[in-house]
This record gives structure tokens, C-alpha cells and sequence, in this order.
């Protein structure tokens, strides 16, 4: 057999391409292949055939193609093929039997009076393919020396079914089908989980047309959402079977007699309303019937034994923060449904450069819901898609169908969730109310500090969360460590909590967690599980936004956000947000309660201070930072004194006073010494040799960089050892120690590249085109300039007077030996990578150079 697969891959490879074809790509023993011109597609298709047979006689062992031609508008990416010609031609193919060969009446139409005499089209009718779409017309290709008759086609109509033609395409779900396919072979009941508008319906029956060649009794659909009587459930079942029930007997009997001997699908749709007796009444066909399967969707699990449950999730929908082209758009599944009912609507709709930064929004916003972004998709109809992205915070009133045909709760997307919402119990709607506080996901913790209240406690939490993860309202990630509710959900709880009055006492709880969360975190975004602690505030981010903002709208929101504003601010240095993190602490420092000369105060003032430092606005630190150790000194608080003395002495220093500055930073090293407060004591030496640098003492700078990553390395301080190795491979390089300079470079990447710090990977990109220049690779230098650079334009990091120092001279040998306008073509290249690329780059040159 492997031998008789290598010969059907060469001879279908060399058939296309002796017709001006182009393989896409092999699927397994199959090819898919493009024409410009269907000719071509069908010759290659009949040598292809011939070959084979030949082969075959060789060998012995038979090999029988089915093939399948579309024509439809060619769309491509990365080399492949996709879209609904493609997903046609494959449901073409799939009806053949092994040696037909089919096409659709578009090809037959271009192909008409162009065909060798020894090749005629015989008319096989309209047929309902397996895609469930509109039926198509197969014509069957006859040729004189290859087998023309054939069973009846592989289709709908082969096997005794109910499912019903749709009226639009199915879009994407590949992953899906491939996975809940492989699911349903391995379990004979599966139940598809999802939030309403999700596509459980959709998906259970494309599923079940994938699979009708596996139960020759039939596949069968029932539709359970119009009912309201659970008694009514195996009465429905038998009305789609066409079972009778025997006289004086229950219609469940007769249902068991039925199943027992067939080899039968049932497709139970929309059970969660009715989920105790569709339980049952699976359970019963089950055992009764040996080779039964059930596929049933809900918004809750059947909970019987064997039940196997697959959670549908939303379509891939694209980053609107991301700028990406159309093609790159068009990759994800939310746009690319949306731009299909969008054309169908308006045939001359397009994905294009003006459209898609709305149409990524839309999609992204409404989480990739297939039932939202068709009903967003309707409304194009009267709004461009600009105007229908504008008016999405009132997506409730948006997004509505006329269509009279669909389920009422589907005519509306506040109906849709309205369903699910009713079906709650009490605490579970209280639960999904205070969890629509959050932003970006929570935690358990999270969960139980904000549920709890009004005599529920945190350990009440538990049972109604899972509930409501079971019930599709919660999505619990990957991992099992974090939850969230999809956005429109949320904006359809938070409409309900403040009606009802209940969203002031969760949102207070939601900043008391977070404040205790951040405060109890910040000593380890300093120590060795660094890299991990930021990570978690990752996770949070969007959550401290949201309690900064609560802080506004409580009494006691002075103190609590002046504490907040000093307990993220290292995270945000951290990751380069160095524009919203003084925005935020400036935003702390300006409300009426927070003007009291408090330690809070002190401590936001000292940050408000950093971030002005290291965004080069030294008039604005330097007021910040006064006031912050005046408050400090009133209240005698050393600690804080120590801690302010530095950042103030690098303003001196930066405003060219370096006496003022080294007698403010030897003051903070002498107290933080006295204090026994090692991490204040490397940041005291690291801005003392900051000054030794400025002032031309390499030798002293270097003796003083080396006890900084010393200690650094007593204390685990990753980030303060990248900072001080920087630091050293900038004197190494003034000293021309260059390989050394490469070493000290590669580490301290390594490390930044571990925590995600952008200003010290900001730092190595610059110390690295100092190197380059150095080194006489003057184009590398120029392209590390513009990386860094452009790293600041987008950061809001700026070099300080030192680094300044020793950067500029050498930028000014690599212009003048390239000449300014030619260096600066390459650091300002049209093309720019990412921050990401850059940093990689700049890895593997250090790398091959050490």
C-alpha cells in the first residue's frame, strides 16, 4: 500500500503540473489542486485516472480515485486555498464513487464545446450535497476507456435523513468538525456546550451530514426549542423517527423497540431547557439500542454516564489593537462569516483597506459569536461598517433580525441571552451579576472575594460558579486557573446589576481585592519569582484599570488609589507603559481626598517621579520628587527618604548639577546602609556609578557597576542584574574590551527577554548598536539605532544623560564613515519589524558574534 500511495503522489504531482496546474497541497492520499482554466482541471483529472489504472494492472493493487471540479473566485493565502468554491469542490468530490469523476455546473458551462471527442458530460441531476447548502447540478465525465456507470451518488438523498437545506453558507468550523467527528466515533453520546449564538445547532448538524455514511437506518434531527412541556420530548423523537406508540403503552416502549436493531443517528438540539428529560430519555435509548449515537446540544451537560462533552468555542476573531491587512484578516473565522452575510446582502460588499479596522472591531467586540456577527453583518444593509462598530456599546438595541422565521429568542441578541439568563437559579443570576465587575478574567480567589456578600460567603461561591460554567454563561480558560464571561454577556450582566442596584457593593469589593492582591505582590516584582509575578499581573491588568477607575466614585477611593497607583507602578515600568502608568498616578494624586501629606501620598509622588525620569520630563520629576521627600522628611521616614534621594539625584545629574546629585545620592547610600536595606543600597551605588560615568571615571564606574550585579545576584533582583550587566558592557565598550562587552549583552538579554522588561530590551538594542559601531559593522549599527529608537517612540522611554554619553559619539563615527543620509535610509527603513523581530535579531547577532 505504501508503495501503490507513492505512485498515486507522483502521478497526481506530474498530471497537474503537465496541465498547468498547482498542487496546494497532498491530503493524505488525496490532492487538492488549482486551474486558471477548468480544461486544464479536467484533463489533468482523467490522466490522473488513466495513469492509475496502468499502475494498477503493474501491481495489483487497486486504487480508485473520486474526483470533484468547482470553479469559484479564487481566494489564497500563504499559498493555500480556502473558501466556499474550495469547501464546494471537496463536497463534489465526496459524493463520487472511487473512479467517478464530477463537476459542477459552473465548470460544465465553461468547459461546453472545448472537450476532446473521446470525453462527453452526462447530466446527473440536481443534488443536495453534504455541505447542506442550496443543491448542486452534477455532470459525471465519460470517457471511452475508463468505467462510466456508477451507484447513485454519495448525497443526502443515499442515506434516509431530515436534515434541512440551509439558506446560507457554513463558514469555518474546520477544527471543529475534524474534532467532534473524531469524538462521536469514540462515544455514542456527545453533547456540544456553548453559550447561545455559538453555533451548537450549526455544528450538530453539518456533523451529522459528515457523517451519514456511517449509519445506513438514517440521521435524524430533532428540534427541541419550541417545546415547553418536558413530557413532550420522547413524543417529538418519535414524531421524527415515525414511530407510533403501541395501543395503552408509552411512547418511550415504542421508541426502545425502534432503536434496538438499527444502526441510527439522533441529533437532540437545544435540550438545556429540557435537560432532565432529555437525560432520561437518552439513557434509555442508549441501553436499549447497541449501535444508537446521540449528539446533543445544550447549554448544560446531559450529566448521564458515558456522555462525552465538546465546548464550542467562538469563532477566531482578530486583535483590533493590531494592525493587520486585509488578507491577514480575512485568515479568521468572525471576519470572515461576516464578510459572507455582508455579500450576500450587498453583493458588491468587500473586505478592503478602509473597511477592515472596523470589521476586526466588530468581530473582536462581539467575541467572535457567530449569531451576533450575523445580525451585525444584516445591518449593513443600512450602516457602513464604521457606523455599525461606532454603535456597539448599544449592541442590544443593534443587533436585531426581522426575519420572522427564527426562534424568537434569536431575533434578538438580548432575547438570546435573556433565555439563558431565565434558566438560572437564584444565586446563580446573583453570581453572573457581581462577576460582571471584572474585566479580563478573574481568579477563584477573585471570584469568591467579589461574590461574596449579603450573606453569601466565599465558600457559598464554588457551587453556583461551576453551574454557570457548566450552563456556557462562564468560561473557564485553558488550565483551569482563570474565568471570564465573553464581552457581550458582560454587557448584558452589568446592564442587570445596576438596575438592580447591587453594582456599587460588588465593584467595592472588586477594588478591596485588588488593592490587597497588588499591595501583597509588589515585593515580588522585585525578587526571583520576578518573571512569574509579572506575568499574573498580566492577567490583571485590565482589573487594575478597572478599580483605579472605581476610585472616583467611593469616600474612601483618595487613599485606596494613591495606594494602588504604588503598588502597580513597577509592573508598568516594567512593561514599558510608562505613558499610562503616570497618567493613572497623576489621576491618583489629583482627587480631593488624596492631598493630605500622607506616606500614600509620599509613595505615589516617588512614582509619578520615576515614570517622569525615565520619560526624560526632568522639570515635572523634579517636582513630583520634591514633594514626595518633603513628606518624607516631615513624617521621619528614612526608608522613603533613601528611596526618593536617588531618582532626584539622577534629575540632578541629567540638569548637568553633579555636585548636588552625588551629595543626594551618597546620602541615600548611607541611609539605606544604616537601614540594612540591600535593594535600596544597589540602587544607590548603580545611580553613584551613573555619575562616575558621566564624569569620565570609567574605572570607578566599572568597580561600582560590578557591586551592583553582585549584590543583584545575592538578592535574585533579575531585572537589577540586567540593568548593571547593561551598565558594564557600556564601560567594556568604552574600554574596547568588545567580546567581553558581547557576554555581558547576551545576559543580560536573556534575562530581560525572560521577564518581558521592554526598557531594559529597550537598553540592549542601543548598547548593541554602540557595540556595532565599535566593532566597525556600521550598517548594523545604524539598524539597531533605528530599532531602538523606534522602541522609544512607541514606549515613551528616553536615554538618560549617561547612556546619552556614550552612545552619541559613536553614532556620529558610523554616520560620518556612511554617510548621515545612507545611515539614516537603513535606521529608518520603510519596512520596520516588530519590537519582537528586533529583539530577536539583535539575540542572533550577539549570539554568532560571542
Amino acid at each position: 500500500m505504501q508503495l501503490a500511495l507513492a505512485r498515486h503522489d507522483a502521478m497526481s504531482r506530474a498530471a497537474v503540473e503537465c496541465n498547468r496546474g498547482t498542487v496546494v497541497k497532498m491530503t493524505g492520499d488525496g490532492v487538492h489542486a488549482a486551474f486558471a482554466d477548468p480544461v486544464d482541471a479536467l484533463l489533468a483529472m482523467l490522466e490522473m485516472q488513466q495513469a492509475l489504472a496502468q499502475a494498477d494492472a503493474q501491481s495489483g493493487l487497486t486504487l480508485r480515485l473520486r474526483c470533484g471540479l468547482h470553479l469559484g473566485i479564487d481566494q489564497r493565502r500563504d499559498g493555500d486555498f480556502f473558501g466556499r468554491a474550495v469547501n464546494r469542490a471537496a463536497r463534489i468530490m465526496s459524493a463520487a464513487h472511487g473512479g467517478q469523476m464530477l463537476l459542477s455546473q459552473a465548470v460544465a458551462v465553461r468547459v461546453d464545446g472545448r472537450l476532446p471527442a473521446s470525453v462527453s458530460l452526462r447530466d446527473l441531476g440536481a443534488v443536495r450535497l453534504r455541505d447542506l447548502e442550496s443543491p448542486e447540478r452534477i455532470y459525471q465525465v465519460v470517457h471511452e476507456k475508463l468505467r462510466a456507470d456508477f451507484p447513485a451518488l454519495r448525497s443526502l438523498e443515499a442515506t434516509p435523513n431530515n436534515l434541512s437545506q440551509h439558506l446560507n453558507s457554513f463558514v469555518g468550523r474546520e477544527h471543529e468538525l475534524a474534532a467532534t467527528r473524531k469524538l462521536l466515533a469514540a462515544s455514542r453520546l456527545l453533547t456540544l456546550l456553548g453559550v447561545g449564538g455559538i453555533g451548537k445547532s450549526r455544528l450538530s448538524t453539518q456533523l451529522a451530514a459528515e457523517v451519514l455514511d456511517d449509519y445506513p437506518d438514517g440521521v435524524w434531527f430533532v428540534e427541541l426549542a419550541p417545546l415547553t412541556d418536558p413530557a413532550m420530548v420522547a413524543q417529538a423523537v418519535a414524531s421524527v423517527l415515525g414511530v407510533v406508540e403501541d395501543a395503552g403503552r408509552p411512547i418511550v416502549e415504542a421508541l426502545v423497540k425502534f432503536v434496538r436493531d438499527r444502526n441510527l443517528l439522533v441529533v437532540l438540539d437545544n435540550c438545556e431547557h429540557l435537560v432532565h428529560a432529555c437525560a432520561d430519555l437518552a439513557k434509555k435509548l442508549l441501553q436499549a439500542g447497541a449501535r444508537l449515537r446521540i449528539v446533543a446540544s445544550s447549554r448544560t451537560y446531559l450529566q448521564i454516564a458515558g456522555e462525552t462533552t465538546y465546548q464550542v468555542p467562538t469563532l477566531s476573531a482578530p486583535d483590533p489593537k493590531r494592525e493587520s491587512r486585509p488578507e491577514e484578516l480575512a485568515e479568521h473565522e468572525a471576519v470572515r462569516l461576516f464578510v459572507d452575510r455582508a455579500s450576500s446582502l450587498q453583493p458588491s460588499f468587500r473586505l478592503n483597506a478602509q473597511n477592515a479596522a472596523a470589521i476586526a472591531d466588530i468581530c473582536h467586540r462581539l467575541d467572535g459569536i457567530p449569531l451576533a456577527i450575523e445580525l451585525a453583518a444584516a445591518r449593513t444593509r443600512a450602516l457602513s461598517v464604521e457606523a455599525i462598530a461606532a454603535r456597539l456599546n448599544d449592541r442590544f438595541r443593534l443587533l436585531v433580525t426581522g426575519d420572522q422565521t427564527v426562534l424568537p429568542r434569536q431575533r434578538t441578541l438580548r432575547a438570546l441571552i435573556d433565555w439563558s439568563y431565565d434558566l438560572l437559579t437564584a444565586p446563580e443570576r446573583e453570581l453572573l451579576l457581581r462577576l460582571s465587575v471584572f474585566a479580563g478574567g478573574w481568579t477563584l480567589e477573585g471570584a469568591e472575594a467579589v461574590g461574596a456578600g449579603d450573606g453569601t460567603t466565599p465558600a457559598d461561591v464554588l457551587d453556583p460558579l461551576t453551574q454557570l460554567v457548566e450552563k456556557s454563561l462562564v468560561v473557564m480558560e485553558a488550565g483551569g486557573e482563570r474565568y471570564r464571561l465573553l464581552d457581550t454577556v458582560r454587557h448584558y450582566a452589568q446592564e442587570k446589576v445596576a438596575g438592580a442596584g447591587g453594582e456599587a457593593p460588588a465593584r467595592a469589593r472588586h477594588l478591596d481585592f485588588y488593592l490587597r492582591f497588588a499591595e501583597g505582590a509588589r515585593p515580588e516584582l522585585f525578587g526571583p519569582q520576578q518573571a512569574v509575578w509579572l506575568a499574573r499581573f498580566d492577567k490583571e491588568r485590565e482589573n487594575f484599570l478597572t478599580a483605579h477607575a472605581w476610585c472616583d466614585r467611593v469616600d474612601d477611593g483618595g487613599d485606596a488609589g494613591l495606594r494602588l497607583a504604588h503598588a502597580v507602578a513597577p509592573y508598568w515600568g516594567s512593561r514599558g507603559l510608562l505613558s499610562l502608568g503616570h497618567r493613572l498616578t497623576i489621576e491618583a494624586l489629583a482627587r480631593p481626598a488624596a492631598r493630605e501629606a500622607t506616606i500614600a501620598r509620599s509613595r505615589a509622588l516617588f512614582g509619578a517621579g520615576m515614570f517622569c525620569v525615565l520619560m526624560g520630563r526632568n522639570e515635572e520629576a523634579l517636582g513630583h520628587l520634591e514633594e514626595s521627600l518633603a513628606i518624607a522628611r516631615k513624617l521621619g521616614d528614612e526608608q522613603r527618604i533613601a528611596q526618593v534621594l536617588q531618582p532626584l539625584a539622577r534629575v540632578m545629574q541629567e540638569q548637568g548639577n553633579l555636585v548636588v546629585a552625588r551629595s543626594y545620592c551618597e546620602e541615600a547610600l548611607a541611609l539605606a546602609r544604616r537601614l540594612g536595606n540591600k535593594r535600596e543600597v544597589t540602587s544607590a551605588i548603580n545611580t553613584l556609578a551613573q555619575i562616575c560615568r558621566v564624569e569620565g571615571e570609567l574605572a570607578s564606574a566599572q568597580e561600582l557597576y560590578e557591586e551592583v550585579v553582585l549584590l543583584a545576584r545575592e538578592l535574585d533582583d533579575r531585572e537589577s542584574i540586567a540593568i548593571g550587566l547593561l551598565n558594564l558592557a557600556m564601560v567594556s565598550i568604552g574600554s574596547n574590551e568588545t567580546d567581553q562587552a558581547r557576554l555581558q549583552l547576551l545576559e543580560a538579554l536573556t534575562i530581560a527577554r525572560e521577564l518581558g522588561s521592554v526598557p531594559a530590551e529597550k537598553s540592549v538594542l542601543e548598547v548593541a548598536a554602540g557595540l556595532g559601531a565599535q566593532l566597525g559593522d556600521f550598517e548594523r549599527a545604524a539598524l539597531l539605532y533605528g530599532a531602538a529608537e523606534a522602541a522609544g517612540r512607541q514606549t515613551g522611554l528616553r536615554r538618560d544623560s549617561a547612556d546619552e554619553a556614550f552612545l552619541a559619539p559613536l553614532i556620529a563615527r558610523a554616520k560620518d564613515k556612511m554617510g548621515s543620509v545612507a545611515f539614516m535610509a537603513v535606521a529608518e527603513r520603510p519596512t520596520r519589524p516588530s519590537f519582537e523581530d528586533d529583539i530577536a535579531e539583535v539575540e542572533r547577532w550577539l549570539a554568532r558574534k560571542a
